[in-house]
């Protein structure tokens, strides 16, 4: 249980210890998330908040429909843009950091592809692990003890991603790793890895019925979320970091 708890407060500090310094890092892919959000107020202010937590009515007319698909496609790049340099920030080496932490586009790409592999891989592994909190759910019919049977799916799903997904930070900084590799390093740490999950999809639990309180059709419940999405971006990432720091670079924490 320490070993998890040191990892997470690691993971957490390293972002908000100096909030400067991160989004300095970050400043490319935290702009892109920043214009599409810009971009969605102006062509769709009446339904950003909708747009943004997903709860748009399929009968709603969105203006500028065109727009909105390219905001939410640079948002996703921002996304990937800033976790990517997060990476590149904390692993990079001192003497290989004056090109800055800015990733490539071939780079992105790879992270891409590689977030699309390791997506894949989940939901084939989601039929199974989620079959009884569909029973669960058909039997009771009540969303809230439906959202606590899936505590212990989440938390299957995230240790198997978590084991697998060092290949994303690895190829921020170059290293071709595979996702046999991956799952090998992380051996000697799987109970580790098993507590975090716990901890962090307790942590899912807690900040999406948070989030669900938000009043969905405001712009200022739209813009909660992004925050809230930008930050556990970064410590989701920084979690990743760790974790490929202890496994393959032989880092203490």
């Amino acid at each position: 249980m320490s070993d998890a708890i040191r990892i997470l407060t690691h993971a957490v500090s390293m972002v908000f210890r100096d909030l400067g310094a991160t989004f300095r890092a970050t400043s490319v892919g935290v702009g892109m998330v920043a214009l599409s959000v810009v971009i969605l107020i102006v062509v769709a202010p009446a339904s950003f908040g909708t747009l943004i937590t997903q709860n748009i009515e399929l009968n709603e007319t969105v203006p500028s429909i065109g727009l909105v698909v390219i905001a939410f496609l640079l948002m996703a790049v921002g996304y990937l843009t800033m976790v990517a340099a997060w990476h590149r920030f904390v692993l990079l080496p001192q003497d290989q950091r004056e090109g800055g932490f800015t990733p490539s586009a071939g780079i992105v790409l790879g992270y891409l592809g590689r977030s699309i592999l390791l997506g894949l891989l989940m939901m084939l592994l989601a039929i199974p692990v989620f079959i009884p909190v569909g029973i669960i759910a058909a039997a009771t019919n009540n969303l809230f003890l439906s959202a606590i049977a899936a505590i212990p799916a989440i938390a299957v799903m995230i240790w198997v991603f978590m084991r697998l997904s060092l290949i994303l930070p690895a190829c921020t900084i170059g290293h071709d790793m595979k996702i046999r590799e991956s799952w090998d390093a992380t051996k000697a740490i799987s109970g580790t890895i098993a507590v975090l999950t716990v901890i962090l999809a307790l942590a899912d639990f807690v900040i999406n019925q948070g989030l669900a309180l938000l009043p969905t059709a405001s712009i200022l419940g739209g813009l909660i979320t992004v925050v809230v999405s930008v930050f556990y971006a970064l410590i989701s990432a920084s979690v990743l970091t760790t974790l490929y720091g202890i496994a393959v670079q032989g880092r203490q924490i």
